[in-house]
């Protein structure tokens, strides 16, 4: 995954978290072509400004904010911490990622200083042969942002050394899955990405990763990773919670609303990728065409995740 795209009512606001406090290097500052918003399905009239951040360069795992003009109301999830209606259990779009140097407790507290509200302390956890420390918290509306520290991560997963600044790019973005085997055919067959992580919370971290993602105690939560095989970063982390995830947030995750919006992926054949999509009932929802000079397709994935697939040039 390229970038994901946020969507936030103050741009400036914004821009003091993820630039000034959390240290991401500005590598554009645009507004939205005509062309682009009327792919994307913005309101007639509306206009965008778009800044794309990075961690050093890193062309993966970047970070973009979007604010529009009249400026968006709805929200991608805003969870019940923050007097929303969406539950941590809810299908859809979840969190935003970023590692942080060891103790994860002093990123905690700059984050909370700097306006974050947070959902608890650090807690530490393993899945399979992945131990992590991470703690969620709550920014710029609402949008859920996990950082952590990788204690015991594979490279095929975190980049030697990570981070490398004070705040990694994005390694990874959650989603809150349904179905599985819906989920492993689009990602897998349809997508023909890696699996990185596919395990079960062992009994023992059962409650510590409920209390992280504010869940019922003894849920029994799966983590199923995928990824470009070589690429550590901008990968998609789907978690399923079972029987427990019964509302969907449908048609949350647009350009058009707050939160997590948008998943920016690249291509080598974008005919190749609609015609593997269609075979296994994906929905696309716009076919393969020329905007701002790149051929795009927009797709929408089954836990209600919004792609925007271009073909590299």
């Amino acid at each position: 995954m390229r970038a994901v795209t946020v969507g936030v009512s103050d741009l400036d606001k914004a821009l003091t978290l993820f630039r000034d406090t959390m240290g991401l290097r500005l590598e554009s500052d645009r507004e939205v072509s005509h062309e682009r918003g009327r792919f994307w399905g913005l309101e007639a009239g509306s206009s965008g400004r778009i800044v794309e951040l990075s961690c050093g360069g890193y062309a993966t795992g970047r970070l973009r904010l979007l604010q529009l003009t009249p400026r968006a109301q709805r929200v991608a999830r805003l969870d019940t911490q923050l007097g929303g209606a969406d539950s941590p259990l809810d299908i859809g779009p979840k969190a935003v990622d970023f590692y942080v140097r060891s103790p994860a407790t002093d990123a905690w507290r700059e984050m909370v200083a700097a306006g974050c509200i947070a959902r608890s302390p650090p807690v530490r956890h393993v899945i399979g042969e992945v131990e992590s420390e991470e703690c969620v918290l709550f920014g710029p509306d609402g949008v859920p942002l996990l950082i952590m520290v990788g204690h015991r991560h594979p490279p095929s997963q975190m980049r030697p050394g990570s981070p490398h600044g004070k705040y990694s790019e994005v390694p990874t973005v959650s989603v809150v899955a349904g179905d599985l085997a819906a989920t492993r055919r689009f990602y897998g067959e349809g997508l023909g990405l890696a699996i990185g992580t596919d395990a079960e919370t062992p009994a023992e971290f059962r409650d510590k990763v409920n209390e992280l993602v504010g869940i019922p105690a003894g849920s029994r939560v799966h983590f199923l990773l995928y990824q470009q095989a070589d690429e550590p970063s901008g990968k998609i982390l789907l978690v399923n919670f079972g029987t427990l995830s019964q509302r969907r947030l449908e048609g949350r995750m647009h350009p058009r609303h707050l939160g997590v919006a948008l998943f920016h992926h690249e291509t080598a054949d974008l005919d190749a990728l609609h015609a593997r999509l269609r075979s296994i009932g994906g929905t696309v929802l716009a076919e393969p065409q020329h905007v701002d000079a790149e051929r795009v397709m927009l797709v929408r994935g089954p836990n209600e995740e919004l792609f925007e697939f271009t073909e590299r040039r």
